[in-house]
């Protein structure tokens, strides 16, 4: 059984097909780091594996999911070792929306409270010293998911190959250079790393149909059964199979993976 992790704003209550409550709250817990909005999923459960089509992962995400940053490595793993044999597709989940979204320490309080020491422990990384200082500072930084997701949207369509990438660098952005994600500015200048025209980008971030779009995959995430983030899906011939919900390690992973490709 995998880990299903509570996460650094990670989990939170959602439409989803497990009777969780209905409310905007966004839920860190024990130190285990069990996701708790409702019932734990079974990870690996009813697998069923077919090699006869090409396989897509679906990496259900937030550039602002502090346990998605302690996730990088894991998925730097998976891409490095079964990237030719599958298609990593990254939905953003649109952690901090509305009244979810704020001044770091009214939403997120959990993090000044120690929970980013959690997810260090756990997966080996460390949140820089810029974002902590804000943090245990002034606090100025503002959680909001919409206008990195943009970003992310506009870096899928003008460079595809990059999608994963430049998820993990807006992740590295906030949780360790300590950029805030309401800087448009700041966020063109990590496109512009991954090939971006700055002020086309610039532009684009503008565009109502970027905003509707990523208004159309947090939907996508919001209709789903899943209750958090990261949580990885094998999608093949119409079939989806639950891989994991919450943190794991890659070498869980692999046992997991591995069969999938058995006659590939």
């Amino acid at each position: 059984m995998l880990f299903l992790s509570t996460i650094i704003g990670c989990a939170f209550s959602n439409k989803t097909n497990m009777k969780a409550k209905k409310n905007n709250t966004i839920e860190c817990g024990s130190v285990e780091g069990i996701c708790k909005p409702g019932d734990r999923i079974k990870a690996g459960h009813d697998i069923a594996y077919n090699t006869t089509s090409k396989i897509k992962l679906k990496y259900y995400y937030d550039a602002l999911c502090g346990w998605c940053y302690g996730f990088s490595e894991v998925m730097s793993k998976i891409e490095q070792d079964y990237g030719d044999k599958l298609d990593i597709e990254v939905i953003s989940g649109g952690l901090f929306l509305g009244n979810r979204a704020g001044r770091i320490n009214d939403v997120a309080p959990h993090i000044k409270n120690g929970a980013y020491k959690i997810v260090e422990r756990r997966t080996g990384v460390k949140f820089g010293k810029v974002f902590l200082s804000d943090v245990f500072g002034e606090g100025k930084t503002i959680l909001n998911s919409l206008l990195p997701t943009i970003a992310l949207c506009i870096v899928r369509e003008e460079f595809p190959e990059e999608e994963l990438r430049f998820a993990k660098l807006l992740l590295k952005a906030v949780y360790f250079d300590g950029l805030n994600p309401i800087d448009l500015d700041g966020l063109a200048a990590y496109a512009v790393k991954i090939g971006c025209n700055k002020e086309v980008f610039l532009l684009k971030m503008k565009e109502d149909k970027y905003r509707q779009t990523v208004e159309k995959e947090f939907q996508l995430f919001r209709n789903s059964e899943y209750n958090g983030m990261p949580t990885l899906v094998i999608e093949q011939n119409g079939n989806q199979t639950l891989i994991s919900n919450g943190y794991a390690k890659f070498e869980e992973l692999k046992l997991i993976l591995e069969p999938f490709f058995i006659n590939c």
